[in-house]
């Protein structure tokens, strides 16, 4: 009997090892997929783009999500930060010159920062 309980016992010794192996290769499985998807391609950028007003429709309609915040950039690019009233979700978009609309990145629990008033920086 001490013989299967010390058999027993080292067939979960084992068990706990190989689970550890599974478990970090899983992590480092997914920290490479996480690497790959934010490297941006030709195309894998056109599969994130779409025509502007069937975009904010689907932004507005599934998310409620409107406009709180958007710039101008140097290449004449437009970014916009689309956000649900209560914060839960949101949405940066990118409408690029010729007049591709892309999303850039989208999320949870979105922070609105208040402009602080004029010559008051805290």
């Amino acid at each position: 009997m001490l013989i299967i309980f010390d058999h027993t016992r080292h067939s979960i010794a084992r068990f706990v090892g190989m689970r550890s192996v599974i478990s970090f290769g899983l992590a480092v499985l997914f920290i490479a997929a996480t690497v790959v998807s934010f490297q941006v391609t030709d195309a894998s950028a056109q599969s994130v783009c779409f025509e502007r007003t069937a975009l904010l429709k689907h932004l507005n309609g599934k998310f409620e999500e409107a406009p709180v915040a958007a710039g101008l950039a140097a290449n004449g690019s437009m970014l916009e930060v689309f956000s649900s009233p209560d914060g839960v979700t949101w949405t940066i978009v990118l409408t690029q010159p010729n007049g591709a609309t892309c999303v850039m990145a989208s999320g949870e629990s979105w922070i609105g920062v208040k402009k602080p008033k004029k010559g008051k920086v805290s």
